[in-house]
């Protein structure tokens, strides 16, 4: 029996981890206020998860290869509301950075623990779907927040800015518990063997976790070509999410962009799951194809004007986003060892969600300019697309 929970609540517990790493940043202005920092610390919030992401991959693949992954994504999403909660209750802005940090090994962990149950569930061209549908949620959760906080923190000063992640953590609490007991021995959708799915997500390591194993998952040519196309294309969609707002203050452009620049985003990581649908585009052909499409809009901002800059801009944001199904199923599919496979490409990601968006303020301080920060994300793109092209070789 096809069960919500096991199909969908990796879905759902994507939605409610994206709206409380991106809440805060849709009202700097108040945590300015309620905390007297600058916006330098403002950026370390985002850095402060970001940081954790990357360090819980350590153990965020070992934990995954050899348990069922459904009882662990059950109790990250209840951890997830008690600290969405805490972090508002926080005193000072040193104790909410504290837990921000905190929050993000939870929020890490949701990311790779959701691709993997995926991988477990779903096979062929739906598991490319799902993980891009996945991935769009992520981004979805997010652009609610960017929608709702600001009213919500307009009536109440502060509380609500990550709260209300807690609300949005319900439905998956719901229906992963729904699902808690059953059992995980049955064959992905799409199998010939069976309808059902595997509940919990069995484990598909046959090699008992030794170190060995996972450091030939580490040298596995597909994980470190995909973990490359990670690092071109997450890095360049955080970056552009970062700074959306203050490239168009400079244009004197305003209004919702961040909001807008989210949902176009989440469209682009759906609509790469549906290109896959067709039988004879494979995933390879699809992260070369947008991480081609992206390097090619983010140097052409460097040398258009008017208009046409905003339309860029958002295209450029949509083709970075629109790989990550691709990317995250080839990754889960390259070695028995799943979940390590996803940490590292997740970690590696997460590493260039880091760097990259201080290295583009760095470049806009002593320019005066996005050119530079353009023409970088453009190059790492253009690098993605030959590395999507050598995956789809394999294909």
């Amino acid at each position: 029996m096809k069960t919500v929970g096991v199909r969908y609540g990796p879905h759902l517990v994507a939605f409610s981890i994206g709206y409380v790493v991106f809440s805060y940043a849709s009202v700097p202005g108040v945590i300015v206020d309620e905390f007297d920092v600058g916006y330098t610390a403002v950026g370390l919030l985002m850095s402060a998860a970001l940081a954790s992401f990357v360090v819980v991959q350590t153990i965020g693949g070992r934990l995954v290869d050899d348990r069922p992954t459904l009882p662990i994504l059950l109790a990250i999403v209840v951890i997830n509301a008690a600290l969405a909660v805490v972090l508002d209750l926080a005193p000072s802005f040193t104790s909410i950075l504290g837990l921000r940090a905190l929050w993000g090994l939870v929020g890490g962990l949701a990311v790779t623990v959701c691709a993997t149950q995926l991988s477990r569930v779903y096979e062929g061209p739906t598991a490319t779907w799902h993980q891009g549908l996945n991935g769009a949620m992520f981004t979805l959760g997010g652009a609610t927040s960017f929608v709702l906080t600001p009213p919500l923190v307009a009536q109440t000063g502060w509380f609500g800015v990550h709260a209300v992640g807690a609300l949005a953590a319900v439905p998956a609490i719901v229906v992963l518990w729904g699902d808690r007991t059953r059992a995980d021995r049955t064959a992905p959708i799409g199998t010939s063997t069976s309808d059902d799915v595997r509940q919990h997500g069995e484990s598909r390591s046959t090699d008992g976790g030794r170190p060995r194993a996972r450091f030939s998952t580490l040298r596995n040519r597909v994980v470190l070509l995909a973990a490359l196309c990670n690092v071109a294309t997450l890095g360049a969609y955080i970056t552009l999410a970062t700074f959306v707002t203050a490239y168009f203050d400079d244009l004197g452009i305003v209004g919702p962009v961040s909001a807008i620049a989210l949902f176009v985003a989440a469209l682009g990581r759906v609509g790469g799951g549906i290109a896959v649908l067709r039988p004879d585009v494979g995933d390879g052909r699809v992260i070369a194809g947008a991480a081609g499409v992206g390097a090619l809009g983010l140097v052409t901002l460097t040398v258009v004007d008017g208009p046409a800059l905003v339309a860029l801009l958002l295209l450029a944001l949509a083709a970075v986003s629109l790989p990550f199904g691709a990317i995250f199923k080839t990754t889960a599919t390259a070695t028995s060892r799943d979940a390590t496979a996803v940490a590292i490409v997740v970690a590696a990601g997460n590493v260039a969600a880091l760097v990259l968006p201080a290295v583009t303020g760095w470049l806009r301080d002593v320019t005066g300019g996005y050119d530079g920060a353009f023409v970088l994300l453009g190059l790492l793109n253009l690098v993605a697309a030959a590395a999507g092209l050598a995956i789809a070789r394999r294909d």
